[in-house]
């Protein structure tokens, strides 16, 4: 399979944002927040990752047709 630019098109917004997400995490483990707002924090992320998940998958579909 030949790689092509737009095989990376998705990739920057998946890099930044696990990016932001390690920083904050990092941030909030150091200033020793409670357990249980890290751990809403990090139900929220995942649950925007999987909307972006599903958002990139439909994209993908679209584009294909």
């Amino acid at each position: 399979m030949k790689r092509t630019i737009g095989m990376y098109k998705f990739g920057i917004g998946f890099w930044t944002g696990a990016l932001i997400y390690s920083i904050i995490n990092l941030i909030m483990n150091s200033t020793s927040y409670p357990q249980s707002k890290i751990l809403t924090y990090n139900y929220i992320i995942s649950g925007a990752a999987i909307v972006g998940l599903i958002l990139n998958l439909i994209l993908l579909k679209r584009k294909k047709k």
